[in-house]
């Protein structure tokens, strides 16, 4: 009997043992049984400068199971970020059960959606979120453990949410573009004939330091290299040509954008030029007025216009002339016993001025005609003498002459009746030798 109590109670202890043991077991793989999604963001780490927008697209994977509805809740830092605008135009959403809401303030977002037919993917897109990063540093971006999914079963079984975050870096914000002027250049579209510039900037809050070079090349780049920690600088004895200075700032250690400042030097005054005088006759041997024609050229910034004045040589020399802006040709008027100088000035873009002149005096008519057809006059005179030569040596040469007798010879020839026989006429105006007698032959044989 006290055998059988041992066994028995040996048994209900095995029994009691096992039950527990599998109790325990159930307890433990209860959670495995509910179905597991994962809520992502994308991508989970990055840089962006201060100031910038990014977009954060939100993924869902549903690990092989269809669902049909979706609520993500995400959680940001106001004090680094602020959402621009949740977008939802692409999505794996096909009715939205409330509209898109964002608090900038509370540094939250809500989504929530239906899927009608249900989907299963390992990547769909519930929506792209745009951020804005207010100040440099590193935040974060979550998704609550509020979020919810609801699988396609048709009773609404909710999942089980993995939800993921992000970090992001906030690196400060580059240096725009360096504010430059300069007194002595200040217009970048003119020219100047000053080749000593000054050039100046602006010095932003948090700015250290600056990189410029000086060259003839518009898309220079400054090296990382720091020049300077002044906002002003000269330059001596610059070359005539176009000139950019190039500079770039560092702030919060970060080298920003460059700019450039166009300088434009020209030292150099127009090419040499000698105005030249041509008279207008009012009658045969009566000059009244003179054009004054000039006319130059410059390499670099161009002619900008021409400046006249006239000086009258019988006046005191302490008499400055009045110079008038004007173009080529430019009358001067002339008096009797007239003696004027007349000064032409050429200035060029830059300033710079190169000055000729020429004299004027009222010229004798005759002179002045003698002058200006020299050329054709020398070939007349040497057309006559050909002429003068051509002459006597067909009188010296009786061509003249043979020619006329042969004339009349031919005009009688033609006016003698046809049939009648020609009786040689002598003429005895050539017959200048006494004719010698004429003597038969005689034979010289005595019979």
């Amino acid at each position: 009997m006290r055998k059988i109590t041992i066994l028995t109670t040996s048994l209900f202890v095995a029994l009691s043992f096992f039950m527990v043991t599998s109790a325990q077991t159930i307890n433990l793989q209860a959670p495995k049984l509910i179905p597991e999604v994962s809520l992502n963001i994308s991508p989970t780490s990055g840089s962006f400068e201060e100031g910038s927008t990014f977009e954060v697209p939100i993924l869902i994977d549903t690990k092989g199971y269809s669902v049909n509805s979706v609520s993500v809740e995400i959680n940001f830092d106001p004090n680094t970020l602020s959402i621009v605008g949740p977008a939802g135009d692409t999505s794996i959403i096909g009715v939205w059960a409330e509209a898109p809401v964002y608090n900038n303030t509370a540094g939250t977002a809500k989504y929530v959606g239906v899927i009608p037919q249900g989907i299963i993917t390992s990547s769909g897109l519930i929506s792209s979120v745009t951020f804005k990063s207010k100040h440099s540093g590193r935040t974060s971006i979550t998704l609550s453990e509020n979020s919810k999914v609801l699988l396609n079963d048709g009773l609404g079984t909710e999942a089980r949410v993995v939800s993921g975050r992000a970090t992001y870096t906030i690196i400060p914000k580059a240096s725009s573009g360096v504010q430059i002027f300069s007194e002595t250049h200040p217009l970048t579209s003119d020219w100047y004939n000053n080749n000593h510039p000054i050039i100046a900037w602006e010095k932003e809050p948090g700015v250290t330091e600056f990189s410029y070079e000086l060259n003839n090349e518009p898309g220079t780049i400054p090296d990382n290299e720091a020049d300077t920690e002044d906002t002003t600088i000269q330059f001596k004895d610059l070359q005539d040509a176009v000139w950019y200075f190039h500079i770039k700032s560092k702030k919060n250690g970060v080298w920003g954008q460059p700019s450039t400042f166009i300088m434009k030097i020209d030292t150099t005054p127009p090419a040499y030029f000698e105005p030249t005088i041509d008279y207008l006759l009012a009658s045969v041997n009566l000059v009244e007025r003179s054009l004054i024609s000039f006319f130059t050229t410059d390499n670099l910034s161009g002619i900008d216009h021409y400046e006249v004045g006239v000086i009258d040589k019988n006046q005191p020399t302490t008499i400055s002339p009045i110079f008038i802006e004007t173009e080529s040709p430019f009358q001067v008027p002339l008096r009797e016993e007239a003696s004027l100088h007349v000064i032409v000035r050429a200035f060029d873009r830059a300033g710079n001025i190169r000055e000729s002149g020429i004299d004027v005096i009222t010229p004798f008519f005759i002179s002045n005609f003698l002058k200006e057809n020299s050329i054709n006059i020398m070939m007349l005179v040497l057309i006559t003498i050909f002429l003068a030569l051509i002459l006597n040596y067909f009188w010296h040469h009786h061509v003249l002459y043979h020619l006329r007798k042969a004339w009349h010879a031919l005009r009688e020839d033609n006016d003698l009746p046809k049939g009648r026989p020609q009786i040689p006429q002598l003429d005895l105006r050539d017959n200048t030798k006494t004719a010698e007698p004429f003597f038969p032959p005689t034979d010289h044989n005595p019979r």
